[in-house]
């Protein structure tokens, strides 16, 4: 009978710690596409994602969060612009409510 108990405490502090894991997954702010942004311009410097820019150049993981906006809020997703003064491109990501890069694009056609 302690063995079962000892099984069942185990096994409900299991489940209960996987809920608490993702209980701060929900709808991110604008600040917060931002960051996923900046994070995002260095990986795509080095490896290709599949999104329409491909890899990026050297000088996008130069950017800073001031060169970076968010251009429009819609029911779903963020559009942040990157403005890359050195290559006087700017190329903007749609970034779904939950966090998720959708897409990349040189054009803001979302």
């Amino acid at each position: 009978m302690q063995k079962l108990l000892s099984v069942l405490a185990v096994c409900s502090t299991i489940f209960c710690s996987n809920v608490a894991a993702h209980s701060d997954h929900g709808v991110i702010s604008g600040q917060a596409a931002i960051n996923i942004v900046s994070k995002s311009l260095p990986q795509m410097t080095f490896k290709e994602f599949g999104f329409e820019v491909g890899k990026l150049g050297a000088s996008w993981k130069l950017l800073t969060s001031s060169d970076m906006s968010v251009v429009s809020v819609e029911d779903s997703f963020y559009i942040v612009s990157a403005n890359n003064t050195e290559t006087e491109s700017t190329i903007y990501f749609q970034i779904a409510s939950n966090g998720q890069v959708m897409d990349v694009t040189y054009k803001n056609n979302f």
